[in-house]
């Protein structure tokens, strides 16, 4: 009953953040070692800050600073960042929520993914960052599957505070997603979550989101800590 209740919650707050596996070849940090002393990724600055909204936390930065900090991170994992231009980011819709509070919605189309992002309009922090894409073209390539996990984790790590050395930690932390039964993670103060969507023109698409997180959350959720995930299946 708990679990249920733990997916419901999960899918209220999806509802309310709405926008719009092939595994990164990642090892286990230190296998063998005790959960103390495994070498988890470090977070190397702090980007969230307290709101009053259903998680309890933002990030502290805007939408023009992700972005600029996201393909920082891409161009020097080799990617090319004119895919992810500022300029590009486009307003899908605002909506009130019932606590008052104004959401804007934003999408940016890339080359293979479709990144997401949810503003408060008050603030202009983002709620949550995404990436999604269909569920038909992740299937059809490897190489593409491979790309958009790795995409997922230079998301998860620049949104985070951690170094681009963490991005394949990441990515399989969102390859681990779809195999898990809530297909959610909890992980230092932030909600990781696989999510499947039909868009609006009918398409059935796959959505990977990360959101910051008061530390209640991940008891009020029963969320699993993604380090005692990753110790059960080691």
């Amino acid at each position: 009953m708990k679990k249920l209740t733990a997916i419901l919650l999960i899918a209220a707050l999806l509802l309310s953040f709405s926008a719009c596996g092939s595994s990164t070849g990642e090892k286990k940090p230190n296998s063998g070692a005790t959960e103390d002393e495994a070498n988890y990724p470090k977070r190397i600055k702090d980007n969230y800050v307290q709101n009053d909204n259903k998680t309890g936390k933002t990030y502290k930065f805007t939408l023009s600073t992700y972005t600029t900090e996201f393909n920082t991170m891409y161009s020097k994992l080799g990617g090319n960042y004119k895919y992810f231009l500022f300029t590009k980011w486009k307003k899908r819709l605002s909506e009130k929520q019932d606590n008052g509070k104004i959401y804007n919605y934003y999408y940016l189309a890339g080359k293979n993914v479709v990144l997401t992002a949810t503003e408060d309009d008050e603030t202009k922090q983002l709620v949550n960052v995404g990436c999604g894409i269909t569920v038909k073209k992740f299937n059809s390539d490897k190489n593409i599957k491979s790309e958009v996990m790795t995409i997922c984790g230079i998301m998860a790590a620049c949104a985070g505070g951690y170094s681009s050395d963490d991005v394949n930690f990441f990515g399989n932390l969102f390859v681990d997603t779809i195999s898990s039964q809530e297909h959610s993670f909890w992980y230092e103060g932030t909600i990781y979550i696989y999510d499947k969507q039909t868009s609006s023109d009918g398409k059935d698409t796959i959505l990977f989101r990360v959101m910051p997180a008061a530390s209640n959350i991940e008891n009020d959720l029963d969320i699993k800590d993604y380090k005692d995930y990753w110790f059960e299946t080691e």
